[in-house]
């Protein structure tokens, strides 16, 4: 994989809560001692703040994961452009509800907003249209000049 991918602002899904619910101890990560004073300030015990860590990193590494796969599906919109096009990073911006796409093109580095709804449909259906549609807003994204009147 030639791009990074980045996670911020992430949340868990209840399916990685319950995972996390269901976890072993062994699973558990160790608390810091700012993580501990937390969780005696909430009142909660330091296992159920531990569970929560463990529902966090589980949700990151989904995120994460389907960074991957939109990146490796923008990876192949862009080596339809010819030689000059390079995906450098896929960023999650949990809180706008997107994904930020940083291209390197010959004109310089470009950076393209992707509705975390537009991705979630091309990664999790792969339909035609939705990649279609995807293909054109990066292509409108690093400019009209990038070809985009080829297939």
């Amino acid at each position: 994989m030639s791009f990074k991918v980045y996670i911020s602002g992430s949340s868990s899904s209840a399916e990685e809560w319950k995972r996390a619910l269901e976890a072993p101890e062994t699973e558990l990560r160790k608390l810091t001692d700012e993580q501990k004073e937390v969780a005696r300030r909430f009142q909660i015990t330091e296992e159920e703040y531990a569970r929560g860590v463990l529902a966090f990193l589980y949700g990151e590494r989904a995120q994460k994961e389907r960074g991957e796969k939109l990146g490796n599906t923008i990876v192949r919109i862009l080596e339809g452009l010819g030689a000059g096009y390079k995906l450098l990073a896929v960023v999650l911006e949990g809180v706008k509800l997107r994904w930020v796409l940083r291209i390197e093109t010959p004109q310089g580095i470009k950076s393209i907003s992707i509705p975390l709804e537009v991705a979630d449909d091309v990664i999790d259906s792969g339909v035609i249209e939705m990649l279609e549609g995807l293909k054109q807003r990066v292509l409108t994204g690093i400019g009209s000049s990038a070809g985009s009147s080829r297939p």
